[in-house]
């Protein structure tokens, strides 16, 4: 039993003490003051009783308010976690498809790159042998500053890591696809020729397909 509960217990025998003691009085005066004293008494009970509940039903009120606070706080965080992580998803995205549209622009130079080689004719005498070997210089620059830029970017998003190591590859069988097409032009008999060729093509065809393959999985992973 509480504290309080024995108090009102107590002020009750004290009220009905005093009616006892106010039936029991004698004469007038006394009979009116004992009533007075015992109505007294019964008010404060009475009050103290009012004030007990009352406690009581303020105090689960307010557990109930701070439990109603507590779980719109709780909605309040998550909601602003939710658009946080929202926000923070956005501005991945965004930054994903930036480094995309990068990694794009080089494939799709790297590539036309590589077909061209695969395809060119160099046999051709209807064109002028200067002409092809500017071409064959000028693409062998073109190839080696694209390595080299690449190298020189330091894109670190992880998304693209294995997109990122196949572009590496399929550059660097480019540059060397580049070189014996540089050195076609500058070989001493039609078999060293034909050695040329053969890698030339070979190496440009397989930079195409690593290319290729790189370009497919990067489609994969910005696909919604």
């Amino acid at each position: 039993m509480s504290v309080e509960i024995l108090l009102l217990v107590v002020l009750a025998a004290v009220t009905l003490l005093a009616y006892m003691v106010a039936i029991n009085s004698h004469g007038p005066t006394r009979l009116a003051f004992s009533y007075l004293i015992a109505t007294l008494i019964l008010a404060g009970s009475v009050w103290a009783v009012v004030q007990y509940v009352n406690s009581d039903i303020n105090a689960k009120k307010m557990e109930e308010f701070k439990k109603l606070e507590s779980e719109k706080q709780k909605a309040e965080d998550q909601v602003k976690s939710q658009e946080q992580q929202y926000s923070q998803a956005m501005r991945q995205s965004k930054e994903h498809m930036a480094v995309a549209a990068r990694l794009h622009d080089v494939l799709t130079t790297a590539t036309g790159l590589a077909a061209m080689m695969v395809n060119t004719d160099l046999h051709d005498m209807s064109t002028d042998l200067d002409a092809m070997v500017g071409r064959s210089v000028d693409t062998k620059r073109r190839c080696d500053e694209l390595l080299a830029d690449f190298d020189k970017s330091k894109i670190t998003d992880t998304l693209f890591t294995e997109s990122i190591s196949l572009i590496k590859d399929g550059l660097k069988t480019l540059a060397e696809a580049s070189q014996y097409y540089y050195l076609y032009f500058k070989a001493e008999d039609s078999a060293q020729e034909e050695l040329r060729e053969r890698i030339m093509r070979q190496k440009a065809r397989i930079a195409s397909e690593t290319l290729q393959k790189a370009s497919s999985l990067i489609t994969n992973l910005t696909s919604p």
